[in-house]
């Protein structure tokens, strides 16, 4: 890992957290219980990683090391796969910051739908990611953090499925 690299991952991490704690702090309601202040933790954190990990991918050596796990693991459709996994991750995360931010003004219908597309997107993209990290042909160089086995996906596919639990508990 470059300098570089580096010097951009810990500044998109910092502008992430962030932004997300301005939000939380906004949203903070000393009436709300245990379970829907984590949720509403996970539903900012969750939604501005989605956001930052789509980005990331429009920049090197991100874009270079997710265009060489689509080659390598043969996905249908290179070009139109690599839009989709990074447009994808990042409109998953813009409908959880919507439902982050406009928690108060927006109709519990569009929230709804909103948590459930999310969701929905975002299983859909850590499926793909655990069938890639788990190929033999895709070396760990070109996965995120360097790491063959699919933790960190599994961990962010587990997250947002207990987040969306939370969520449409309490309804």
């Amino acid at each position: 890992m470059t300098t570089s690299q580096l010097i951009l991952e810990l500044s998109l991490i910092g502008t992430m957290l962030l932004i997300t704690s301005v939000f939380l702090v906004r949203s903070y309601d000393k009436t709300d219980s245990v379970g829907t202040k984590i949720q509403k933790i996970l539903t900012g954190l969750l939604g501005a990683f989605m956001v930052m990990a789509g980005t990331v991918k429009f920049f090197d050596p991100f874009t270079t090391m997710f265009a060489k796990q689509i080659t390598l693991s043969e996905l249908p459709f290179p070009t139109l796969s690599r839009w989709v996994g990074q447009l994808g991750e990042i409109f998953a995360g813009l409908l959880l910051l919507v439902v982050m931010i406009g928690n108060k003004v927006l109709p519990a219908p569009i929230k709804y739908k909103a948590m459930q597309l999310s969701t929905l997107l975002t299983t859909a993209i850590m499926i793909v990611a655990v069938h890639v990290h788990l190929l033999p042909s895709v070396p760990a160089e070109v996965l995120p953090l360097q790491s063959k086995p699919p933790v960190m996906t599994l961990i962010i596919l587990g997250l947002a499925w207990l987040n969306t639990f939370l969520y449409f508990r309490k309804k």
